[in-house]
């Protein structure tokens, strides 16, 4: 469908097909779905074209742009800027390009490793100025993963939480395969990080990846814990030459997306974002291909 196509040529075309006329130069629409299919918008995690991110910044965002992402996850914050740029540079990157982003994967680890908010200080400036809504944990290190580690974590993730709010953004957590592994306590590693920290202030980032890895139910997570999921990776899963499961495009693997897209609105889904980690096809096409299954299923954002 061509995006150019507005509100004002759609009320043209539907008086003019109400009264019997054709308008020839207007595209017919055949329903009010694709309607708004034109006005969703499509998230993907950065990280996904990260090879091609090394190589050449610009012209990966504007492929990204082109293919027709138009929010994006952040990845890749040192402390000081993004891939050599500084947050100002880097956002003027994005404007040029329209695109916005509504969330970035920024390092937990100074926080654990200092026992203060320091580095968190500077990763809340940053998102400021790149226009997130979210400031998102994406990895915890092997070695803060255990039970004995988890009072701790939860008390940083509160007090993060607590000035990523007074920020004017709003804190996530982004799950992998390790949360969902029972601890000693009986809980996994996720259910405990949902229970000790405050809904109010921190939200949850599910990879539907990771969970169908784990043979978890994604459906199952929004029904004990509503509204907390409020951003997904939509990353599908296949299994590769050496019987290994693996990431794929969107719509090349087994997850049934369909069922859990059911489910966005119990789950408070805001902004889901495709990632792939593996590839069988250069970059560029993986993330076509994802697009174009996204947009004939419409699970676009908005």
């Amino acid at each position: 469908m061509n995006m150019s196509y507005n509100r004002r040529d759609f009320l043209k075309t539907s008086a003019a097909i109400s009264a019997g006329v054709s308008l020839s130069g207007l595209p017919f629409i055949s329903c009010s779905t694709d309607i708004a299919a034109a006005e969703k918008k499509y998230g993907l995690q950065l990280y996904t074209v990260r090879n091609d991110v090394a190589k050449n910044l610009a012209a990966t965002l504007a492929y990204v742009a082109k293919a027709g992402y138009s929010q994006i996850e952040l990845y890749g914050f040192d402390g000081n800027g993004f891939f050599g740029k500084s947050p100002k540079e880097f956002k003027a990157m994005f404007d040029e390009l329209k695109l916005t982003s509504p969330s970035g994967h920024y390092n937990f680890g100074p926080v654990l490793s200092s026992g203060n908010l320091d580095f968190w200080k500077k990763v809340l400036e940053a998102a400021n100025i790149m226009g997130n809504t979210y400031a998102t944990v994406p990895w915890l290190d092997a070695s803060r993963r255990g039970a004995e580690m988890l009072p701790k974590l939860v008390e940083l993730v509160n007090k993060a939480a607590e000035l990523t709010k007074a920020a004017g953004l709003k804190l996530a957590y982004h799950n992998h395969d390790f949360e969902f592994k029972k601890l000693d306590n009986g809980k996994s590693f996720l259910q405990t990080l949902l229970d000790g920290t405050d809904p109010s202030m921190v939200d949850f980032e599910l990879d539907i990846y990771w969970s169908s890895f784990m043979n978890e139910d994604a459906v199952e997570w929004f029904n004990k814990y509503p509204g907390r999921f409020t951003m997904w990776h939509v990353k599908d899963l296949t299994t590769n030459d050496k019987g290994q499961k693996e990431s794929t495009q969107v719509g090349d693997g087994t997850i049934d997306f369909s069922r859990i897209f059911e489910h966005k609105k119990h789950a408070g889904l805001k902004y889901a974002f495709v990632e792939q980690e593996a590839y069988k096809m250069p970059e560029e096409e993986c993330i076509k291909k994802s697009i174009a299954y996204m947009k004939k299923k419409n699970w676009g954002n908005g």
